[in-house]
């Protein structure tokens, strides 16, 4: 089971809302969930904002999700640094 409790949920993670920073916290003696938190960059307005948190009994739910929001976003960055030295568009263009 996954908790989205972050102030911006993971499923609005794009390329106007990229999440950086991001830190996978193992479980806690207290609530024994896994959490991942990040902060939300929006390129175009070049700042952060608010946090994205998750909270999951097991370390593979999170990721999971990472791959399937956060991962795709940091391969198009890649991509344009290399083919146009910059990354205005968090997106491949």
């Amino acid at each position: 089971m996954i908790k989205d409790t972050g102030d911006i949920e993971i499923g609005r993670a794009d390329e106007m809302n990229v999440p950086v920073v991001c830190f996978l916290h193992e479980p806690d003696r207290e609530n024994g969930l896994w959490s991942w938190s990040a902060i939300n960059f929006m390129p175009r307005k070049e700042c952060l904002g608010s946090r994205y948190h998750l909270e999951a009994d097991t370390k593979e739910e999170i990721i999971e999700l990472i791959n399937k929001y956060v991962v795709p976003l940091y391969k198009a960055a890649l991509t344009n640094l290399k083919t146009s030295g910059e990354n205005y568009y968090w997106e491949i263009r």
